[in-house]
């Protein structure tokens, strides 16, 4: 199937997304993409968990700065406000038209890659976990920097939130990910850094899409000086 079009109708909207640490160093990369209205970005919340800034990037553009507007950790999503009115929000697809069997096609940047990379797939089953919670399984390609990536019907309408981090053992694959380099070695060799590039790079076939139903909405905060100015106008009328 040629997916050529839609992938030109959605690539100027998915954002290549950089997390800084405390000591502004580069500390982990996810996608995102722009969904709601212009200026506002979805992605994973562990994209850009304890970020001391974020750095966002679309095709043929330069790195813009963005804030976290909304986190929501239960479903493990985020919204991030970014200023470029240029960008158009990806449109939603119709919840009562997905199905387990039907094709997907997802596009992000996984591996650290700054070039939007699309992969097609399946839904192979849509499950709930003991707090009711849905995932969408993917019979498809997920690797790391996946994770806030749109997941699209053939169309380029989203169905879900592509989460990398959504595996079995998750739990003790991402103490590994967390040890520092040099803990463990043998032979000089660095047996941490290791782990994680397998941890990073082996694919098991499936792969895990939170549902768009959970993705927040955002709501402007009116700006604290303009509040302010209306409490004294209110306050002039009063008087």
């Amino acid at each position: 199937m040629d997916y050529s079009e839609t992938v030109k109708k959605i690539k100027s909207s998915i954002a290549f997304i950089v997390r800084f640490n405390a000591e502004n160093k580069p500390d982990g990369t996810g996608s995102g993409f722009v969904y709601g209205k212009k200026g506002i970005i979805v992605t994973c919340n562990h994209v850009i968990k304890d970020a001391n800034s974020i750095l966002v990037k679309f095709p043929n553009s330069e790195f813009m700065l963005a804030k976290v507007a909304i986190k929501d950790e239960e479903h493990d999503l985020a919204l991030l406000k970014f200023d470029d009115d240029k960008r158009e929000p990806l449109e939603l697809e119709n919840f009562d038209s997905i199905k387990e069997g039907m094709p997907v096609i997802f596009s992000g940047y996984p591996l650290s890659l700054q070039d939007l990379t699309t992969h097609q797939g399946i839904i192979s089953a849509i499950t709930k976990d003991v707090t009711g919670i849905a995932t969408y399984l993917i019979d498809g390609t997920v690797n790391s920097g996946n994770s806030g990536c749109p997941l699209m019907n053939i169309d380029g309408k989203v169905i879900g939130v592509v989460n990398a981090k959504r595996r079995e053992h998750s739990d003790l694959l991402e103490k590994v990910e967390k040890m520092s380099l040099g803990a463990v070695s043998l032979h000089g060799v660095d047996l941490v850094k290791i782990y994680q590039a397998i941890i990073n790079n082996v694919q098991l076939g499936i792969g895990y899409a939170v549902p768009a139903s959970y993705i927040p909405e955002h709501k402007d905060i009116p700006n604290l000086m303009d509040l302010e100015n209306k409490l004294e106008n209110l306050k002039k009328i009063n008087e």
